[in-house]
């Protein structure tokens, strides 16, 4: 179908449209990407529907947002019924609710404008606007390596193994916005004008000049930011998850896990972050469960083990700036243990 004439009310009542919006079907998503793909030139005004639509769903309650689908899918219903033939007495009943429908998005489209203009963008729609051609990448690291860069602004990056960072093409022009895959701390350069924001595929962390670090591995089920100093904003960039945004404090951290509605907030060892920064493992008697956090925090890299003897395992030690295979050459040296690695996992065998 040749979409060329649609317009943002038309999108609205197509109900396969609002079902990509949302993510309820798979198959419609998948054709309206196909739709994307074949159709560039519809590109922009697509992107324009999809926003409005997500805007009827964001911060609202999950009753509201299936009021607001209603709607459209009522919409959807009386813009079906034009394509039935009807009697000439029934004609002008139809008239009242197909203004009615007309005016409740023209009423949407307005507002939609107004917000655009009028009040911030939110999470799940900055990472919604993300494609390969309006983002590059400016940096990646291997398992157990990291890197520093500094972003046109000034703000300080410090990428952990196993990670990668885009920005936007117009970084430090309209906006400062990154796209982050695993973790990273920041050192954001202050501009009260235009806030940093970290995206990833679940979280997205606003700031004006601060220090955090934010981790969200593609592999990993959860993810997290924990702020050092000044203060940001988190939310979570899926729309459909309908996940109230936090605020934090120095000291605090929020967790997302997969399939929860909502943020874990709490505080964290200021310790524990500065080692990651310094890149220092201290271990006191720790046992595999803390070993295999404490290295995947640090490195970015899952540890794991089927061996029944890894209940044996404990250790006590400090590296500073050591490679993750000088940190399992010794810890398995005292166990006796040794190690393989795949992809991004490490696997302890007996």
């Amino acid at each position: 179908m040749d979409y060329t004439n649609f317009n943002i009310e038309d999108f609205l009542t197509d109900e396969s449209f609002v079902n990509y919006c949302y993510e309820l079907n798979d198959e419609d998503k998948a054709f309206w990407e196909n739709i994307i793909l074949t159709q560039p030139l519809l590109k922009k005004k697509i992107a324009d529907a999809r926003e409005l639509c997500l805007l009827l769903g964001i911060k609202v309650s999950k009753a509201d947002k299936q009021q607001q689908l209603d709607k459209l899918k009522a919409a959807i219903a009386t813009e079906q019924l034009k394509k039935q033939p009807l009697p000439i007495a029934k004609v002008s009943r139809l008239w009242l609710p197909r203004i009615a429908v007309a005016a409740t998005l023209l009423v949407l489209v307005i507002a939609y404008g107004l917000y655009r203009y009028n009040a911030p963008v939110s999470g799940a729609v900055m990472y919604s606007r993300i494609t390969n051609a309006n983002y590059h990448m400016v940096a990646q690291t291997n398992y157990g390596t990291r890197k520093s860069v500094v972003l046109p602004d000034g703000t300080t990056v410090t990428l952990n193994g196993s990670s990668s960072l885009k920005i936007a093409n117009d970084y430090n022009g309209n906006d400062r916005h990154v796209l982050l895959t695993g973790e990273a701390f920041f050192e954001v350069t202050k501009d009260k004008s235009r806030p940093f924001v970290v995206l990833t595929n679940k979280t997205a962390t606003t700031a004006l000049g601060t220090s955090f670090k934010v981790s969200s591995y593609a592999t990993s089920k959860t993810a997290s930011v924990m702020l050092a100093t000044g203060k940001v904003k988190v939310e979570a960039t899926q729309p459909s998850a309908n996940i109230t945004e936090q605020i934090l404090i120095p000291g605090q951290q929020v967790v997302l896990a997969n399939g929860s509605n909502s943020f874990t907030k709490s505080d964290f060892s200021r310790d524990e972050l500065q080692n990651w920064i310094n890149n220092k493992l201290i271990f006191n008697n720790a046992n595999f469960s803390e070993i295999a956090a404490k290295i995947t925090n640090t490195y970015g890299i899952q540890v794991t083990t089927d061996a029944k003897e890894v209940d044996q395992i404990r250790f006590t030690g400090q590296f500073n700036n050591k490679s993750i295979s000088e940190v399992l050459d010794a810890i398995g040296f005292v166990n006796n243990f040794k190690y393989k690695l795949k992809g991004d996992t490490i696997t302890i065998v007996f």
